[in-house]
C-alpha cells in the first residue's frame, strides 16, 4: 500500500508539474532558448502549415519535460523546464525585465510578438525640411494629453506643467512643443487639404443665422426671455445686459444630441465675472461607457480662482468643474472689459484632466492622432462628449456695454490621416481651433519674454544627482530653440512683427555662459567646442536631444533671414549663422561619444570628473547579490528618447547637407539598434 501511495504522489506531482507548464506554453508566456554544452542554438526546426507551428514541441509527454532550478548571476530563478534532457524552457517575465524586451501575445492567431524595442521605428522623412512648415513629426503628438501636463490654461490656452510640482507652473518648452503641435496640425489642414464646411461641425457664427433667429432652427433649438435684446450688428452676436434675468443669464443654446470633441468661441468686450457653461455628458474611462454616462458641467469664468490650492481649475461636488481666467479677470478690471476672449477647448481632456487627474493617458484619448484615425460618424467613441446646452451668464457690475460673441462652434475631428501627403476634406472650424491654439502659445512668448535676457525663465527648481540645483528663474537651450521655431512660424503666418522681434532678443542668450545664467557650455573646457545647454547645470552634462533642437531652431530662424528683405536684420542673421555653425561643428566632433554600441546616450554626464568623484547611492540588481555603484554610469536613453535622436539626426541630414553623410550613417546605425543589433565585438 505504501508503495502504490507513494507512486500516485509521484505521478500527482509530474502531472501537475505539466499543467503548470502547458498553462504557460499555451500563454505565450515562455520563451524558448535551445541549448546545448556549448552554448545556444537559435533555431527552432519549425514550419508553418497555416493552421499554426508544428515543431518538437507541440507534443509533449510525461518523457518531455521536467522542473530544474535556474541560477541567474547566483540567484535562484523558479519557472525554468527542462525539454528532452537539453532544451531550456525560461518565463518571458524574467527575460523581459532581464534583457528589457517587449512582447505581445495575439490568442486569434496564437502567435507571439518580439520587440527588442517599444517605440514604432523611425522612417525616413517624405517631405524635407521646412522652416515655415510642418515642424519634424510633430503633427503625429497630442502635447495636451501627456502625464506631465497638469491641464490647458482657459484663459491663455497654453499647458501647465506638473513634471516638478504637483501644484503646476508654465514652461516653455512645453509650450512651445503644444504650439508647434497645433501648427503643424494646421498645415496638414489647411496646406494639403481642401476645405469644406461639413456636417462635423456645429456653427453658432452669426454670419450665417437668419434675420430673425439666433441660428439655424434645424441645428439648434434656442430660446430666451426676451427676443429683442438678441439682434445683428455688423455680423455679430449681441447679448444686451440691459436683458439680463435674475441669474445673469443672457442666452441658452441647446445643441442637438451629438457627440462633439472641441468648442470655440470668440468674442469682445467680456465682463469680469461673465463665463459660459456647458452640460455635458460623457462617459469616464472604467467600466462600459455604453451604460454608464455622466452629467458634468464646465464653467470657463473670466475671473481668479478662489481657492490658493487650485489655481487654475476647481471641481465642485464632484460633478462640476471651473477653468479660471486670471489673465481676463485683471484685464477687465483695468478696462472694464476684455477687448478681446477666444476660447478653444477639448472637452473630454477637459474632464479627464481635472477629474481624472491621476489616470495615465494611455486611458484616455481626447483629441489624439489615434483618434484622428477614426471615422467622423464615429458617435461611439468614448472620447466624445455629448453638448446639452450652453449658458452664457454676463456680470454687468463693470460695465453696461453689451457683449459680442464673433464666433461659436461645436466640432468633431475629421477622418484625417497623419500621413503627408496627404489629401481630406478639413472643415473651417478645426482650422481655427488649432489657428488659435498655436497663436496662444506664440503670444505667451511674446508676453513672458524678458526684455533683457531675452530668454524664457522656468520658474521651478530643477534637481540632480551629483549637480547643484537650479534656482527657479533658469533658461534652456532647448526652450529657447523650439520658441525660435514656433515665432518664426508665427511671424511667416501672421506678418506680425512682434514675433520676429522676440526671435531676435532670443539669440542674445546663446553668447552668455551657464555660469554667467546663460545656456552655453565647453565640453571639457574646450573652446572649440561649444555646447548650448537644455539644463545649464555646473558642471555641464551635455543632453544631445537639447541641444539639436537648439541648433534646429537657429536654422530656421537663418532661412527666414535670408529670404528677407530686410538690410536691419543682417547683424541677427549673422550672429545666427555663427552660433549654428560653432554648433554644428561641436556635434559633428562630438556625436560619436553618445552611441553605446546597442544604443544611445541621453548626456555626457559619466565624462565629468567632478560628477564621478562623488559619493552616490548603491544599487541592487534584481537578479544579482552584488552591490554597484551605477549612479555615476552612463545615462543611456530610453527607446522613446533614442527614437527622437534617429529623428532629430534625420532632419539634420535634411539641412546640413557638409555633414549629411555622419548623421545619415548614425541614423541607420542607431536604428539597428532599435531592432537588436549591436555594434562590432572583439
Amino acid at each position: 500500500m505504501r508503495v502504490r501511495f507513494l507512486y500516485f504522489v509521484r505521478l500527482f506531482g509530474f502531472l501537475a508539474v505539466l499543467t503548470a507548464f502547458v498553462v504557460l506554453w499555451k500563454l505565450g508566456n515562455v520563451s524558448y532558448y535551445s541549448g546545448s554544452k556549448k552554448g545556444f542554438n537559435h533555431s527552432h526546426e519549425s514550419d508553418y502549415n497555416g493552421n499554426g507551428f508544428k515543431n518538437k514541441y507541440d507534443r509533449l509527454n510525461s518523457d518531455s519535460v521536467r522542473s530544474i532550478r535556474c541560477i541567474v548571476n547566483e540567484k535562484l530563478i523558479l519557472g525554468c523546464y527542462l525539454l528532452k534532457s537539453q532544451e531550456v524552457l525560461i518565463p518571458f517575465e524574467l527575460v523581459r525585465n532581464y534583457f528589457k524586451v517587449y512582447g505581445s501575445l495575439d490568442l486569434s492567431s496564437s502567435t507571439f510578438y518580439w520587440n527588442h524595442a517599444n517605440v514604432d521605428i523611425p522612417k525616413p522623412y517624405l517631405h524635407k525640411h521646412n522652416p515655415v512648415g510642418i515642424y519634424m513629426q510633430f503633427h503625429k503628438s497630442n502635447v495636451e494629453k501627456r502625464d506631465n501636463v497638469k491641464l490647458i490654461v482657459a484663459d491663455e490656452g497654453v499647458p501647465i506643467s506638473q513634471q516638478w510640482s504637483s501644484r503646476g507652473y508654465p514652461y516653455p518648452i512645453q509650450i512651445a512643443q503644444f504650439g508647434l503641435n497645433h501648427f503643424s496640425q494646421l498645415v496638414i489642414s489647411s496646406g494639403q487639404a481642401k476645405f469644406e464646411n461639413v456636417r462635423n461641425v456645429l456653427s453658432l457664427d452669426n454670419k450665417n443665422m437668419e434675420l430673425d433667429l439666433i441660428v439655424p432652427s434645424n441645428n439648434v433649438i434656442h430660446r430666451w426671455a426676451d427676443k429683442e435684446f438678441i439682434h445683428k450688428w455688423n455680423d455679430r452676436l449681441m447679448l444686451s445686459v440691459d436683458k439680463l434675468n435674475s441669474y445673469g443669464q443672457v442666452l441658452s443654446i441647446i445643441p442637438k444630441l451629438q457627440e462633439w470633441d472641441y468648442l470655440i468661441m470668440s468674442g469682445r468686450q467680456w465682463t469680469y465675472g461673465s463665463h459660459i457653461e456647458l452640460s455635458l455628458l460623457w462617459y469616464p474611462p472604467g467600466g462600459s461607457y455604453k451604460n454608464y454616462p455622466t452629467k458634468s458641467l464646465i464653467v470657463y469664468n473670466c475671473s481668479s480662482s478662489p481657492s490658493r490650492h487650485q489655481t487654475y481649475a476647481t471641481i465642485i461636488h464632484n460633478n462640476k468643474v471651473t477653468y479660471w481666467m486670471p489673465e481676463c479677470e485683471k484685464q477687465a478690471k483695468i478696462y472694464g472689459f476684455v477687448d478681446n476672449i477666444k476660447v478653444a477647448r477639448d472637452l473630454y481632456t477637459d474632464l479627464m484632466k481635472v477629474f481624472y487627474a491621476n489616470r495615465k493617458s494611455s486611458e484616455y484619448t481626447g483629441l489624439s492622432s489615434m483618434k484622428l484615425l477614426n471615422t467622423v460618424n464615429d458617435t461611439k467613441n468614448p472620447s466624445h462628449v455629448q453638448v446639452l446646452n450652453i449658458n452664457f451668464y454676463i456680470n454687468a457690475q463693470y460695465n453696461t456695454n453689451d457683449i459680442i460673441i464673433e464666433k461659436l462652434y461645436l466640432g468633431k475631428l475629421t477622418n484625417l490621416q497623419l500621413t503627408f501627403p496627404t489629401v481630406n476634406r478639413i472643415n473651417l472650424a478645426e482650422k481655427l481651433f488649432h489657428e488659435i491654439r498655436f497663436i496662444s502659445a506664440a503670444d505667451w512668448f511674446i508676453k513672458h519674454q524678458d526684455k533683457k535676457t531675452g530668454g524664457w525663465s522656468v520658474n521651478i527648481q530643477r534637481s540632480f544627482n551629483g549637480r547643484k540645483a537650479l534656482k527657479p528663474g533658469w533658461y534652456s537651450a532647448m526652450g529657447q530653440g523650439q520658441a525660435i521655431s514656433l515665432l518664426v512660424r508665427t511671424y511667416n503666418y501672421t506678418g506680425n512683427p512682434l514675433y520676429l522681434e522676440a526671435c531676435h532678443r532670443a539669440l542674445d542668450l546663446f553668447s552668455v555662459n551657464i555660469n554667467h545664467g546663460g545656456i552655453r557650455s565647453y565640453f571639457l573646457n574646450q573652446s572649440d567646442l561649444v555646447w548650448f545647454e537644455e539644463y545649464p547645470f555646473d558642471p555641464p552634462i551635455h543632453i544631445l536631444n537639447g541641444f539639436i533642437y537648439s541648433l534646429i531652431g537657429l536654422y530656421d530662424y537663418t532661412k527666414l533671414l535670408v529670404n528677407s528683405p530686410d538690410p536691419l536684420t543682417l547683424s541677427y542673421l549673422s550672429k545666427a549663422q555663427n552660433y549654428l555653425d560653432i554648433g554644428l561643428t561641436s556635434l559633428s566632433k562630438l556625436l560619436p561619444l553618445f552611441d553605446s554600441g546597442s544604443g544611445s546616450f541621453y548626456d555626457l554626464r559619466h565624462l565629468s570628473t567632478a560628477y564621478n568623484n562623488k559619493p552616490v547611492k548603491q544599487g541592487r540588481s534584481k537578479f544579482s547579490k552584488s552591490s554597484f555603484q551605477l549612479s555615476t554610469g552612463p545615462n543611456r536613453a530610453r527607446w522613446s528618447y533614442h527614437s527622437v535622436h534617429i529623428k532629430q539626426l534625420q532632419t539634420l541630414a535634411d539641412i546640413d547637407p557638409e555633414h549629411a553623410i555622419q548623421w545619415n550613417t548614425t541614423a541607420n546605425r542607431w536604428i539597428a539598434y532599435l531592432q537588436g543589433f549591436r555594434s562590432l565585438e572583439n
